[in-house]
C-alpha cells in the first residue's frame, strides 16, 4: 500500500515537471500561434468560449500550441528518417526537415485550429435553438416567484435537471460574473455576446435592458416565447422541405441504380473489360453503393430531426 502511494506521488511529480518543461518550451510558440490566429478576420475568442472548446482564448491558444509543437517535431523527424532511408543528399534532408513541418503540418494544423471551434459553435447554436424553449419556460416559472435574476439563474440546475448541461456555459458565465462583482446587466450583455443561439442572445440582451431600465422580466419572457414559437414553426417547415428533398434523392438513387447496373452489364457483354466483371459490379453495387447511399440519407435525416427535437 505504501509502495503504491509512493509510486503514484512520484508519477504526479514527474507529470508536473514534464508539464512545466513543456510550458517553458511552448510559451514562445504561443505568441506565434496567437498572432497567427488573430490575423484572420473572425472573432475567434467569442467562438472558442461559445463553443465550449475552452473557457478562455488564452487557454485555447495554449492547447493548440501544446498539440502543434509535438506534431511539428514529429513531422520533421519523420521526414528526416524518410530522406535518410532513401539515401538523399544532406541538402535534401535539411530541406525536408523544414518543408514538412512548415509547409504541410503547420497550415493543416492552423486550419483545424480555426475550423473546429467554428463548426462546434454552429452545431451548438443549432442544439441550443432546439432546447431554448425549456430555458424560457423555466425562467418564466422562476420569474413568477419574484426573486432576483441571480437567484433565478442559480435555481436553473434544479428546475432544468439533466437539460441544464446544454445551457451550462452561458449560465455559469453569468453567475460567475455576478459573483465577481460585475453588474447584472453588464454580465448578461457579456453572455449574450458569446452564445451561438439567436434566441438566447435575444433573451440575455433583453433581460439586461430590462434590468438597466428597471422593468419587469415577465413581459420580456412572454414576448420571447411568442417569437420563439413563430420562429420554431418556420424552422419546422424548412426541415420538412429538406427531408422531402432527401427522400426524393433517395428514391431517385434507388430507381437509377438498377438501370445503371443493367446498362453497364449489357455493355460488359458487348465490350468486356478484363479487370471488371459482372460479378464484381454486383458486389460493388450491392455491398457498397446501396448501403452507403441509404446510410447517408438516414444520417442526414437524423441530424435534421435531432436538431428540431426540443
Amino acid at each position: 500500500m505504501l509502495e503504491s502511494h509512493i509510486d503514484s506521488s512520484l508519477l504526479r511529480r514527474l507529470r508536473r515537471k514534464l508539464y512545466s518543461v513543456l510550458q517553458v518550451l511552448v510559451t514562445p510558440f504561443e505568441k506565434f500561434v496567437a498572432l497567427f490566429l488573430k490575423s484572420f478576420k473572425i472573432d475567434l475568442e467569442t467562438i472558442v468560449i461559445g463553443s465550449g472548446v475552452a473557457t478562455s482564448y488564452r487557454k485555447y491558444v495554449e492547447k493548440v500550441s501544446m498539440a502543434l509543437l509535438p506534431a511539428l517535431l514529429f513531422s520533421s523527424i519523420a521526414s528526416t528518417l524518410l530522406a535518410l532511408h532513401l539515401s538523399a543528399p544532406p541538402l535534401v534532408i535539411a530541406l525536408l526537415a523544414l518543408v514538412a513541418p512548415l509547409l504541410i503540418v503547420l497550415p493543416i494544423a492552423m486550419a483545424l485550429a480555426i475550423s473546429i471551434p467554428v463548426i462546434l459553435y454552429r452545431n451548438r447554436g443549432e442544439v441550443l435553438e432546439s432546447k431554448a424553449l425549456q430555458l424560457l419556460l423555466a425562467l418564466s416559472l422562476l420569474g413568477a416567484s419574484g426573486q432576483s435574476i441571480y437567484k433565478n439563474l442559480e435555481a436553473l440546475p434544479i428546475v432544468l435537471g439533466k437539460d441544464f448541461k446544454f445551457f451550462f456555459i452561458e449560465i455559469d458565465l453569468a453567475t460567475s460574473l455576478i459573483r465577481a462583482g460585475v453588474p447584472v446587466d453588464e454580465a448578461l450583455k457579456r453572455v449574450s455576446n458569446i452564445t451561438p443561439s439567436q434566441t438566447l442572445r435575444e433573451l440575455f440582451s433583453s433581460l439586461a435592458s430590462a434590468i438597466a431600465i428597471g422593468g419587469g422580466i415577465t413581459n420580456v419572457l412572454s414576448s420571447l416565447l411568442e417569437r420563439y414559437v413563430s420562429r420554431y414553426s418556420i424552422r419546422i417547415e424548412k426541415s420538412v422541405e429538406t427531408l422531402n428533398v432527401y427522400m426524393e434523392v433517395y428514391v431517385a438513387v434507388a430507381l437509377l441504380i438498377p438501370v445503371l447496373v443493367g446498362s453497364i452489364a449489357a455493355l460488359l457483354l458487348l465490350y468486356p473489360i478484363s479487370w471488371l466483371s459482372f460479378d464484381a459490379l454486383m458486389i460493388l453495387t450491392t455491398l457498397l453503393l446501396v448501403p452507403i447511399a441509404s446510410t447517408s440519407i438516414v444520417v442526414l435525416s437524423d441530424v435534421i430531426v435531432s436538431r428540431m427535437r426540443p
